[in-house]
């Protein structure tokens, strides 16, 4: 299997060579995902590769930017360019579906049924980063906030509101069955 240095770097050149934003807020909103993520796992005793993880964290809204992926719509564009971008990689079969349901199911509200429990921890950090800290899964109040404090918004909002511009204009659906269902 590659090494989680070797997935980081990869993850980091997806990143480089998919995201067309100055700044740091898409990054660091990714990098905080990362940061939450591998507490909760921690917290529940839950083993994923943290190499993976932070390429999931990376990765995981970058089907919005992808015109080249297949997929009724950016999550599913999103796991379609993890496939195509890792396929060299040597990741685990299992480890990789692990993976794939972090990118299919990160913004449901809900745990979809028979999800992996390091799936619904991912999905968990990306509402503890959505309600800022608000919503922490169990994660300590100071621990959360020092995250965000390390890595700040910048620029954040310009890319959500760009996201949004996307999704409602080319799968408006996708906020309904991406998020509710």
């Amino acid at each position: 299997m590659t090494s989680p240095t070797d997935l980081r770097r990869a993850a980091d050149e997806i990143f480089e060579r998919t995201s067309p934003y100055e700044g740091m807020g898409l990054r660091n909103h990714c990098l905080r995902i990362h940061r939450f993520a591998g507490m909760l796992l921690r917290r529940g005793r839950l083993a994923l590769d943290d190499g993976l993880v932070y390429l999931a964290a990376m990765v995981h809204d970058l089907g919005l930017l992808s015109d080249r992926d297949p997929g009724a719509n950016y999550l599913e564009r999103t796991r379609a360019l993890f496939r195509r971008e890792t396929r060299e990689l040597g990741i685990d079969p299992a480890a990789a579906a692990v993976v794939e349901e972090c990118l299919l199911f990160n913004h449901r509200l809900r745990r979809p049924a028979g999800v992996s429990p390091e799936a619904e921890c991912f999905r968990r950090a990306v509402w503890t980063e959505h309600s800022r800290g608000i919503v922490r899964h169990g994660l300590p109040r100071a621990e959360v906030r020092r995250v965000f404090a390390e890595l700040p918004r910048d620029n954040f909002d310009v890319v959500l509101l760009d996201f949004t511009r996307r999704v409602v204009g080319r799968e408006p659906l996708t906020l309904v069955r991406g998020i509710f269902f």
